[in-house]
């Protein structure tokens, strides 16, 4: 399985507005990182905060090993 794609979730937790904007932060680190990687990706879903951020959002990345460079990146990520 470490040699396919993979689709990646974010979700804003709890914290409101400020969790909105870490989950955006988070979204602008990955696909920079798929795009610096030379990753084809595709936004499938995205839902924008009422103030700012993202409530949540996920993307398909479409390149060999993505998976395998992305298992690690788990759990709740905290600012």
């Amino acid at each position: 399985f470490d040699r396919m794609g993979c689709l990646l979730s974010i979700q804003a937790g709890a914290g409101g507005v400020d969790a909105m904007d870490w989950a955006e932060m988070l979204f602008r680190m990955y696909t920079r990182w798929a795009e610096k990687k030379g990753y084809k990706f595709t936004v499938v879903d995205s839902q924008e905060g009422e103030e700012a951020g993202l409530k949540s959002a996920t993307i398909e990345i479409d390149a060999e090993n993505a998976f395998g460079f992305l298992r690690g990146e788990k759990g709740a990520h905290r600012l």
